[in-house]
């Protein structure tokens, strides 16, 4: 429709869709927040440090939610991972705490959690792009050493972080290479999507985007509740970012404070692991390892290696230069696992040669897989490593 702009076009849709549902006889539970409700939510609060996967699944609202900060003089970055950004903590170092506590010249949205790999960091950068939200050229992934494991992204989790409007927009934009959308396409449907749904949202018309809209009214419910509670539990009003930040300390004096953190979190063991998760999970695991003494793994997933080309395309296509941070695994866990020193190195390498042929760039914090601090257990990047990533961070996005 010439002359109204997308987001007019989706709310005439979900009108249409509204009153083709009331004819029909459907129920529509009034209390349930409509898409207009959440973008008004979403720009009375837009300030929120972590992105999950009930916010995640509308890069729409994200983006309006980065407009919105902008707008008022703050400048958005992000920071896309996994499980290491879903905890909460008062760890000075972890980007949650640092980046809303210092004066970096930028805020951080930290993007993403538990299953979401790969496939889902592509995709979701790819939607973003496309509303708007990525400022720059520049992005940062925490690259997942045990997304690689076994046989990589499982259907479940698929299914569990796939979004119908992350994929719509993906398709939509215009920037995407054709061979980079039939990519996404594919492992979507290999990963257990219906090709007849994934077309319908593909398809930008607006009979079909009615059609979706009357589809989804029912199911988007629970979606729209979660979002809904997502924002009025974690997200902010723009009164609240502070006026003023404090003074960074030098990377040394923050450095000696986290190593400080992390002793005082770390009594009943040598290997730099936090208390609990020594007692309650790594002896027995550990033990359990060493009995099975499994052979050693030669090759790691090559559906995982292949979503992660996915993602360095859907990089190279929208012109974004990555920081691609390769966490560091325990050594002295995994060496008594399949995934032993000289398996890690092959997927080290593989890792450092892709993304060298991208024209990417590596931040490498496998070199401190035997060091402690650098870890909170066997797999999750705490204290000092989190010192090299935000350094990295303030100066890669200060550049930019």
């Amino acid at each position: 429709m010439r002359g109204i702009s997308p987001t007019m076009e989706k709310l005439f849709a979900v009108a249409l869709a509204l009153v083709l549902a009331a004819g029909t006889g459907a129920i529509w539970e009034a209390q349930s927040p409509s898409e207009s409700d959440l973008e008004s939510r979403a720009t009375e609060t837009p300030v929120v440090t972590r992105v999950q996967s009930a916010l995640a699944s509308s890069p729409s609202l994200i983006a309006k939610m980065v407009e919105t900060r902008n707008e008022a003089g703050d400048d958005v970055r992000f920071l896309f991972g996994t499980s290491e950004l879903e905890r909460e903590c008062d760890d000075t170092a972890h980007p949650t705490t640092f980046f809303d506590k210092y004066d970096t010249g930028f805020s951080l949205v930290c993007i993403g959690n538990a299953g979401c790999q790969s496939l889902w960091q592509a995709m979701e950068l790819a939607a973003l792009e496309n509303e708007g939200a990525v400022k720059g050229d520049r992005i940062a992934l925490m690259l997942g050493t045990q997304w690689f494991m076994d046989d990589g992204l499982t259907e479940s989790a698929f299914a569990k972080r796939f979004s119908d409007e992350t994929f719509s927009l993906v398709m939509a934009n215009p920037k995407l290479s054709a061979e980079t959308k039939q990519e996404i396409y594919d492992r979507c449907v290999a990963m257990g999507s219906d090709p007849k749904h994934l077309d319908a949202l593909a398809d930008a018309s607006l009979p079909s985007r009615i059609n979706r809209a009357l589809s989804d009214i029912p199911g988007n419910h629970d979606r729209s509740d979660d979002i809904l509670s997502f924002l009025n539990e974690a997200a902010a009003p723009i009164d609240k970012l502070p006026s003023e930040r404090a003074a960074l300390p030098s990377w040394d004096d923050l450095n000696a404070i986290t190593e400080s953190e992390g002793i005082a979190s770390c009594t009943n063991n040598d290997l730099g692991i936090y208390d609990d998760y020594y007692t309650n999970v790594f002896l027995e695991q550990d033990e359990k390892n060493r009995e099975e003494n499994a052979p050693q793994c030669n090759e790691w997933s090559k559906k995982e290696f292949g979503d992660f080309k996915i993602f360095l395309d859907v990089c190279r296509d929208l012109g974004i230069r990555p920081l691609i941070v390769i966490q560091p695994a325990m050594g002295a866990y995994y060496d008594n696992t399949a995934y032993n020193q000289e398996s890690r190195q092959l997927f080290y390498d593989q890792v450092r040669a892709m993304v060298d042929e991208a024209g990417a760039e590596l931040l490498d914090l496998s070199v401190y897989e035997y060091d402690k601090y650098y870890l909170r257990d066997v797999m999750h990047p705490e204290w000092k490593s989190w010192v090299i990533v935000d350094q990295k961070l303030c100066e890669m996005y200060g550049e930019d």
